[in-house]
């Protein structure tokens, strides 16, 4: 068709450009590149036939500046290219990516960006920096461009980060880099591997062409199994019967009694399910065994085995708990309100949460003055954590039919929602239906003494032990347009050891009028959970959500 074309064109410098363009496509991916823009070119092809067989938004470009800078720095040096053209073919790049994901928002093209080699030394580079750029100034929702931020990163990498998070539309995703490195390590990844690590789907990290690709599976309702426990096997808001369990809140004698069923009860849960996991996981391998993703996976022709059916060299999949934030909140109030203090019985507050604390006002105003997480409190951050502990102790000990586990991936995507709707009120304080805590962020409106103490919390929880990434949200209001006042908050936050950074920067009184006028406003772009989308795109209930979301202010 190029050649064709070619034939047909007038214009010499156009005709030029097509026969180029041919020569290219008859080189790549057939055989190596040897130009950086031969890499693009082949990257993309490669790209598109891993897609078409794996039709899934999880399955996104990986390291793109990892692999594509030796093509680049050799034509640099050779005088062959330009840094303004290698600019222009990525923004190129990421158009046509656009252009394939764009209908599906809710899909996602991961594309992590700077980090470490193999061996431990950065690799963030020029191309690293041009990515920065073309997805700050494009404002598109895809691909979505994860940055890998190391203490050591160099400072004008650091501010065009920054940038990226205040001027790209809410679409930064922040990683810190040595953090992520730590706890996929510690998850059982050798370190060169966990080095070379990737993000797929909205945050999943898993190392780089070696997992197998159901890099995340399910998001148990915690919220509801606590709520099970304190009210006798029945849901609150229904009164339905949905477990055995026939204690209440009012039965308990101890604190530690409780925790013990509600931990037990979890531990049934996620045992029934991880089992239904395996058999979908060995259906997976059967009815998709990805052929051609299989061949660039790490080990899979070694052992002649597909990436899903035990070739891959760590057969991992995620799982996430939703709903850890409040459940830690709700026990720490429970043990002070009925255990420590004595301020009310148990049936009172268990009578007060099936009236969703109407004609409770005096219950309800106590439980929402107790500390919460995110006010870095260091007994309500241990009791957080140790829900949290539960959690990853349990599903990390489960091993699959093919010797691999679960991996946690703590996040909230979707499921704050839904999950919260299904959920009735809490002792916490926290309504019934209402959203739960995105991933390990606090509480929407429980940070109340600001980012930094809300940062502490979050960053003395376990982390270590969350090897697929602990997502925290961070929306912050309009007083934050000062890059030099963002940065050290970043700072802070990946050298405290947090894992992701993220959140809208936009005043909300712009999201309520593109709500009330949505054709007047198709360009704003927010930041849902572990991907961006057009926000007059999405349902009512996932804008209010957004809305009523707490705007940290400087």
């Amino acid at each position: 068709k190029l050649k064709e074309a070619a034939q047909e064109e007038y214009d010499e410098a156009r005709k030029k450009e097509l026969l180029e363009m041919a020569e290219i496509c008859e080189r790549v991916p057939a055989y190596p590149a040897t130009t950086f823009r031969e890499a693009v070119q082949g990257f993309f092809f490669q790209h598109l036939a891993v897609m078409f067989e794996n039709p899934f938004g999880g399955n996104g470009p990986g390291r793109l500046d990892y692999y594509l800078w030796p093509y680049l720095k050799v034509d640099l040096e050779a005088g062959r290219t330009s840094l303004d053209k290698a600019k222009e073919l990525i923004t190129e790049l990421f158009i046509k990516l656009h252009e394939r994901i764009a209908p599906a928002d809710g899909w996602v093209e991961a594309l992590p960006v700077g980090g470490r080699n193999k061996d431990g030394s950065s690799t963030i580079n020029p191309l690293s920096h041009i990515i920065l750029e073309v997805i700050t100034e494009l404002k598109q929702t895809h691909p979505s461009v994860y940055v890998r931020l190391h203490d050591d990163a160099p400072e004008d990498f650091f501010d065009l980060t920054v940038k990226y998070l205040l001027q790209s539309g809410n679409r930064a995703q922040i990683y810190g880099d040595d953090p992520m490195i730590a706890a996929l390590h510690a998850d059982g990844v050798k370190i060169e591997d966990a080095r070379h690590w990737t993000a797929g789907g909205c945050m999943e990290v898993s190392p780089q062409g070696c997992n197998c690709d159901l890099l995340f599976a399910f998001a148990h309702n915690v919220a509801r199994t606590f709520e099970l426990i304190i009210n006798g096997g029945c849901l609150l808001q229904t009164g339905e019967k949905a477990i055995t369990h026939s204690k209440t809140l009012a039965d308990y004698e101890t604190f530690e009694e409780l925790y013990a069923d509600f931990a037990q009860e979890l531990k049934h849960e996620l045992n029934i399910l991880l089992k239904r996991l395996d058999i979908y996981l060995e259906c997976y391998a059967k009815y998709r065994p990805s052929f051609l993703m299989s061949s660039m996976t790490h080990d899979c022709m070694e052992r002649g085995r597909s990436i899903n059916d035990g070739g891959a060299r760590y057969m991992d999949y995620g799982g996430s708990g939703v709903g850890i934030p409040n459940v830690g909140d709700s026990l720490y109030a429970i043990k002070k309100a009925i255990f420590d203090e004595k301020i009310f019985t148990g049936r009172e507050i268990l009578d007060a949460l099936k009236a969703d604390f109407v004609g409770y006002e005096k219950v309800h105003s106590y439980l929402l003055g107790l500390p919460k997480y995110g006010s870095d409190n260091e007994e309500v951050d241990a009791m957080v954590d140790r829900v949290l502990l539960t959690f990853t102790d349990i599903i990390k000990s489960h091993r699959n039919p093919y010797g691999g586990h679960c991996r946690p991936i703590i996040l909230g995507f979707v499921w704050v929602v839904s999950h919260g709707q299904q959920v009735g009120a809490t002792p916490d304080g926290r309504k019934s239906g209402r959203p739960l805590a995105h991933g390990l962020s606090p509480q929407s409106g429980s940070a109340i003494k600001g980012i930094t103490a809300a940062i502490n919390s979050a960053t003395s929880l376990s982390l270590d032990e969350v090897g697929g990434g602990g997502a925290m949200m961070w929306d912050l209001d309009s007083s934050w347009a000062d890059p030099d006042v963002v940065k050290p908050i970043i700072k802070t936050f990946i050298q405290r050891g947090g894992h992701i950074f993220q959140g809208n920067v936009m005043p909300v009184e712009r999201l309520i009028e593109a709500q009330n006028e949505p054709e007047a406003h198709r360009d704003i772009i927010v930041r849902v959970a572990g991907y961006s989308a057009i926000f007059v795109t999405l349902s009512k209930t996932t804008q209010d959500e957004i809305i009523n979301r707490y705007r940290y202010h400087n």
